[in-house]
């Protein structure tokens, strides 16, 4: 069984790679550029992870977090940003987000951080 992962992220080539990086290591994902579409995507769709960009046109990564950790409580969030975010290390992590990266990451660090949290379904031997 595939396992979904949602990529959140308003920049057209970050968002790519990490698609490309994700399916090339056997997760199942679907993407938007900003939170618009996201109660439609929502509502047809369960997703076991989501990496969503912190800095985002109409909503924040956080807020999405928040929307997917109601709507399901086991979805693993990943929030990656290019800035700096002084809650990093001051009070830790908000509860709806598990990990943080700060861009630019490595391929390794990306798969490393979503073994941990979400492993990819094993590939089926014929």
């Amino acid at each position: 069984m595939a396992v979904k992962v949602l990529v959140v992220d308003d920049d057209q080539w970050t968002r790519m790679a990490l698609e490309d990086i994700l399916r090339r290591a056997g997760y199942e994902v679907k993407s938007l550029a900003s939170g618009l579409g996201l109660e439609d995507m929502l509502s047809g769709e369960s997703f076991a992870a989501a990496i969503i960009d912190y800095h985002l046109p109409i909503s924040n990564g956080l807020e999405i977090a928040q929307s997917l950790r109601e709507r399901w409580p086991d979805c693993r969030t990943i929030l990656i940003s290019s800035e700096y975010q002084p809650w990093r290390h001051a009070e830790g992590l908000p509860a709806v987000v598990d990990r943080f990266l700060i861009k630019p990451f490595s391929k390794s660090d990306l798969l490393e951080v979503m073994t941990a949290l979400c492993p990819p379904p094993e590939p089926r031997i014929a």
